[in-house]
């Protein structure tokens, strides 16, 4: 299985659907999702032609830390828990996330390696949006590219400001 624009071969990854056919499906579980539910509809409609929608089972490792990196998700259904492996090796849950979040946004901005491992929790449906689709926004419709980058400024500043207010809390408490 390829799409173009696609991440590749999955494991565990299969197909529902992409293109024309399943346009307003794609559509509508953009439109669901917390990150773009206020885009225009014109903008959800261009977005959708750029993303595919894949259904994952329980279990399913969606993307690996250290891994290169090539694609963001939209959970449009199911949950998914968020790891990172601590000093020693141990697999430390970050986050759990459910319907309408995002996650792995980072790498189709910096191009780095996965800073984490994100697993289905149970059966998921997903949207995925790759790296090179996303250059191709850029170059087609740059005012849409500015949008979506906007709103994973927006979601990344959101997450960084959490996690500084966790590290503080942690540091007070490792002093007492």
């Amino acid at each position: 299985m390829h799409v173009r624009g696609s991440p590749g071969t999955l494991d565990g990854f299969q197909l529902m659907g992409a293109g024309a056919a399943f346009k307003e499906e794609i559509c509508e579980m953009i439109a669901g999702t917390r990150l773009f539910s206020d885009f225009l509809w014109s903008d959800i409609e261009i977005l959708s032609s750029y993303m595919q929608c894949y259904q994952v089972a329980a279990g399913t490792v969606i993307f690996k830390e250290g891994t290169a990196g090539n694609y963001m998700c939209l959970l449009v259904k199911g949950d998914v828990e968020i790891l990172k492996e601590d000093q020693l090796g141990k697999q430390c849950t970050l986050v759990s996330a459910a319907r309408g979040k995002t996650f792995g946004e980072m790498s189709i901005i910096d191009g780095e390696v996965r800073s984490a491992t994100c697993i289905a929790r149970q059966d998921s449906v997903l949207l995925l949006l790759t790296k090179d689709n996303y250059a191709r926004i850029i170059k087609e419709h740059p005012i849409v590219a500015v949008h979506i980058l906007s709103k994973l400024a927006k979601l990344m500043s959101q997450r960084l400001r959490g996690m500084s207010g966790q590290l503080v809390e942690y540091l007070g408490h490792d002093t007492d």
